[in-house]
């Protein structure tokens, strides 16, 4: 049944909905909010009035007689510090605040080569009244003050909180409800004094690659080097009027454009420009202004959860609707679009306001848009419809955006630069594109711009690491990617070229390395962790980097330009289901095209990229290894990630965890779901049935969650003939991790010893960062500051996986794992996920073939799979719960797991096994290769692999 948008008449009001997990203060009267309490807040302001001037230590701004002044105009991020017990604050705003031209010569303290002036010991110099507080409060006057209620003391520091800090986040704690109910986490964690001041200032200053550093790529897209036009002036966020017809040109160059336009026109011609649908009939409506009594109900589409709230299913349609009606240059369908737009959000503004009537506690954060506002697109359907609308139109959707932009902060800006590494990071981008809506005009934010610039620069240093790879996986980190896109381009029309960033420049040969030969699975841990990359984001970087050929090979096989016939494919579309075929469109990341960035490609083999074989990514220990490039290649993905140090996020519980593939078949997969985190099911190895997590029911959610801790990468050895790779997995198997807590005495979090954890990155990221507002993978104002908290999951005494690809006339993978959980026998059961038939049973208790063959005959040529154990551990190997299963009771396990893929009729390797030497042979008519295994002292093995005699592989 077709998705529509159900319309309820209701007696004259508009039925809002409530943003998931938005802090509102919850019919809180205001008086039991305490210092900030509207009423405590109007006698601070009140108190200032009689002040000369008032600062606070780490606050950017200041009031001179009453009047909140940046302390800094020109470098507004600049904080108030203390230096040897002084408050300092910027020369300039210590000369305008007592209205001097000059500073006198003595008396006073000066920092940072004269630039900040101690402002206590200027104004007693200027012989001014002073009072001074032990947090950093200074307060000068022309007679002397004396404040003896401490909640108007605490007030009055309130109104220093910035939307990224707390000026003192304990004020917070004790008057905001839900942070007071919350309560301390020091009260439910161990820690000692010598710990806890690890975390103690100052903050790591992360410094962003110069961008001397970056490339001067040739762009092939050619609205990044046209004018911005005068403010006022629409589109211009993306494109200028003047690139319409270029843009429009370069969309139907490309069949994929082509039919981009052609699926847009026919699906709203079946929805929303057809009267006779419930689409139809709201599209009529909004056109009309004819609300009275309207309600607007199931607006989002819930199976795409974001982190602003879902995709509003309307606030989508419309942008998609107004920029066809753009390209197409349709001013009577754009006229229509201007309308819908405005009035719709003419009709939710008296919700709007309802919403952000309350303390400004509450309003600096962008996540807590409501979803019915549809925040992904509310900057782009002002600009792209912008031209039709009438100037009280205009003014009334600006003034819309500014209520929603003012102050606010998206995720992860809120927070240090390094946190910004995710996808609701660049999903928060969207408040940066609806700022620059209004560029130039009133109600634009600069600080909002600025908070956005330094966003995306932290994005591409720390959500794409050096080797080109995305922090998450491709399923998590993709829903955000587009966002970072479109403000890229932004960007560079702007004269902030980001896309020679080194990171970026990457990215796409990343996503080479670690897809499969046969182009069906892109490894990239975590939620939805097999996808492949979104296509709008390859099309988009075709068109950017014209003769790039990783895109091509992305992309697939490509459409021939001379095939294609318009009204045939008209035709075919007419004649399919389409009810759950996307809208093209810019804001929603899930669809196939995005109308704007549809590019054409060629067919590109992986052999003409010129890639190597073996990709070795230490940052995030990532490893990916082939025997050649054809789409029939044996292939090995292996990761284990040493650069995780957040308790939160859509990372899965599987450290070590490998893909393999040969001869087109995926015989083993990171795990049996892409979006179930529990390690039992990954291929990793269990310990009497628990692996790195553990068990929790079913009915938890996510609003706490435990995260798996960071492993140690130790590295990749490679040759002309192989290549291994090893871990240290033992932190993974000891500890999870938090910081994501809901609720202390409720499943997953109670029950378990939590203790501070003191790792050297998660040290690094925390240390210092108490005043911001963030909370992590949690909603706002949800939980106090704590750092990354760790309890015992699963002790072992060591945990060692390597894994390697051997080349040759006959190629075949290794998996070795060295594992030991104490001193006594325990059943230890290693996992290679994929569901198979296993021919050949009983074959050798330690060997199994499996097929993909689907019946019980197996015709020539079929691919197979030969696993077999040549450790020193007894074990059985079957397929079973859709895993292969190595299952061995002993004190001490070493599995030593030999994979060969082979075609029906093909000859298997003989295999044998010296026991004394710890070595196995794999023997082929003509191809000989013995495997030498030694046991370090530090419990891992490393293999030896010799060739007619000869080396040609060695673990580091």
């Amino acid at each position: 049944m077709k998705r529509t948008i159900t319309a309820i008449l209701l007696a004259g009001t508009f039925m809002a909905i409530p943003a998931a997990g938005a802090q509102a203060p919850e019919g809180a009267r205001s008086a039991d909010l305490g210092a900030y309490s509207r009423e405590a807040t109007e006698a601070a302001r009140a108190r200032l009035d009689d002040t000369l001037v008032v600062v606070f230590a780490g606050g950017r701004h200041g009031f001179i007689q009453g009047r909140q002044v940046s302390l800094d105009p020109e470098a507004w991020q600049t904080e108030a510090q203390v230096v040897k017990g002084k408050v300092m604050v910027p020369k300039r705003f210590a000369l305008s605040a007592f209205g001097i031209k000059r500073l006198p010569w003595f008396g006073f303290r000066i920092a940072e080569r004269g630039k900040m002036v101690a402002i206590s010991d200027l104004a007693a110099r200027l012989g001014k009244k002073v009072f001074t507080e032990e947090r950093g409060l200074v307060i000068v006057s022309d007679t002397p003050m004396t404040l003896g209620d401490s909640q108007l003391i605490d007030s009055i520091i309130t109104l220093f909180d910035t939307p990224e800090k707390f000026a003192d986040p304990q004020i917070a704690y004790r008057n905001i409800p839900s942070l007071k109910a919350w309560g301390r986490w020091t009260e439910h964690a161990k820690f000692t004094p010598k710990q806890l001041a690890l975390y103690d200032g100052p903050q790591t200053q992360w410094r962003l690659i110069s961008e001397k550093r970056y490339s001067e790529p040739a762009l092939g897209m050619h609205e990044l080097a046209s004018d911005v036009p005068p403010p006022g002036v629409h589109p211009r966020i993306l494109f200028g009027p003047q690139d319409i017809s270029l843009i429009l040109a370069r969309i139907k160059s490309s069949v994929t454009g082509a039919m981009s336009l052609i699926e847009t026109e026919h699906l709203l011609g079946q929805s929303w420009l057809d009267p006779d649908t419930d689409d139809g009939r709201l599209f009529a409506r909004l056109v009309d202004g004819d609300l009275e009594g309207l309600a607007i109900d199931e607006l989002t589409s819930p199976d795409r959860e974001g982190t602003d709230g879902r995709v509003n299913r309307l606030t989508r349609s419309l942008n998609t609707i107004a920029l066809y009606a753009l390209l197409t240059e349709n001013n009577d369908l754009g006229t229509k679009a201007a309308a819908a737009i405005a009035n719709y959000y003419r009709r939710i503004e008296p919700a709007i306001d309802a919403h952000m009537d309350r303390l400004d506690v509450y309003n600096a954060y962008w996540r807590d848009v409501p979803e019915w506002v549809g925040p992904m697109d509310l900057g782009l359907n002002y600009d792209f419809a912008a031209r039709w609308m009438t100037p009280e139109q205009k003014t009334q959707v600006r003034r819309l955006i500014a209520k929603l932009v003012s102050g606010r902060r998206g995720y992860g800006q809120n927070g240090p630069l390094r946190v910004r590494d995710n996808h609701c990071v660049t999903r928060g981008l969207t408040i940066f594109l609806a700022n620059l809506a209004l560029e130039g005009e009133d109600g634009f934010d600069r600080e909002v711009h600025d908070a956005g610039i330094e966003t995306v620069k932290a994005f591409l240093q720390w959500g794409i690491d050096e080797y080109g790879t995305l922090y998450e996986s491709n399923g998590a980190g993709g829903a955000g990617l587009p966002f970072q896109l479109l403000s890229m381009v932004a960007l560079a029309r702007r004269g902030v070229n980001t896309f020679g960033h080194p990171h970026w420049q990457r990215l796409m040969e990343s996503q080479v390395q670690c897809t499969s030969p046969d182009g069906t699975v892109t490894a990239s841990r975590g939620a939805w962790g097999s996808e492949a990359l979104h296509r709008q984001i390859i099309a988009a970087w075709k068109i950017l980097y014209p003769s790039d050929r990783t895109a091509d090979y992305l992309l697939g096989p490509a459409h021939s330009v001379a095939d294609f016939d318009p009204q045939q494919y008209r035709r075919r579309i007419a004649s399919l289901d389409t009810k759950h075929m996307p809208l093209p469109g810019l804001t929603d990341p899930g669809a196939a095209k995005s109308l704007l960035y549809d590019a054409p490609w060629r067919s590109t083999s992986r052999e003409a990229l010129g890639l190597p074989l073996d990709f070795s990514n230490p940052s995030q220990g990532l490893f990916s290894s082939r025997s050649d490039s054809s789409k029939d290649a044996l292939w090995v993905n292996m990761q284990a990630r040493p650069d995780l140090y957040l308790g939160s996020g859509s990372m899965h519980h599987d450290a070590g965890s490998f893909y393999l593939q040969s001869h087109g078949v995926t015989w083993g997969r990171d795990g049996l779901s892409d979006d179930d985190p529990a390690s039992k099911d990954h291929s990793i190895v269990l310990i009497d049935g628990v692996g790195q997590d553990v068990p929790i029911p079913a009915d938890t959610g996510t609003a706490s969650r435990l995260a798996p801790p960071r492993a140690k990468y130790l590295g990749a050895a490679t040759t002309d003939l192989g290549a291994i790779a090893s871990a240290d997995l033992r932190y993974a198997y000891d500890w999870l991790w938090t910081t994501q807590v809901a609720d202390w005495a409720a499943e997953p979090i109670a029950g378990r010893t939590w203790e501070l954890e003191t790792d050297s990155l998660v040290v690094q990221v925390f240390k210092g960062t108490q005043r911001y507002r963030i909370n992590y993978g949690a909603p706002p104002l949800h939980s106090r500051w704590f750092p990354t908290l760790r309890a015992p999951c699963n002790p072992v005494m060591y945990a060692y996986r390597s894994v390697g690809l051997l080349r040759g006339n006959h190629p075949y993978a290794v998996v070795l794992d060295d594992i030991r959980k104490d001193d006594q026998t325990h059943l230890y059961e290693w996992q290679m996920a994929g569901s198979f038939r296993v021919m050949l049973p009983g074959l050798d208790a330690e060997a199994l073939v499996l097929t993909a063959a689907e019946g019980s005959a197996v015709p020539e040529g079929t691919p197979m799979l030969l696993v077999q154990e040549v450790g020193p551990s007894t074990c059985r190997l079957e397929n079973v719960r859709g895993r292969t299963l190595a299952s061995a009771e002993t004190v001490e396990c070493r599995f030593r797991i030999v994979l060969v893929p082979f075609r029906m009729g093909e000859d298997l390797p003989a295999i044998s096994v010296d026991a004394s030497t710890g070595t196995a042979r794999l023997e082929w008519a003509d191809q000989q290769d013995e495997l030498q295994f030694e046991v370090a002292k530090d419990n891992r093995t490393r293999l030896r692999v010799l060739r007619d005699g000869e080396e040609i592989l060695r673990s580091r």
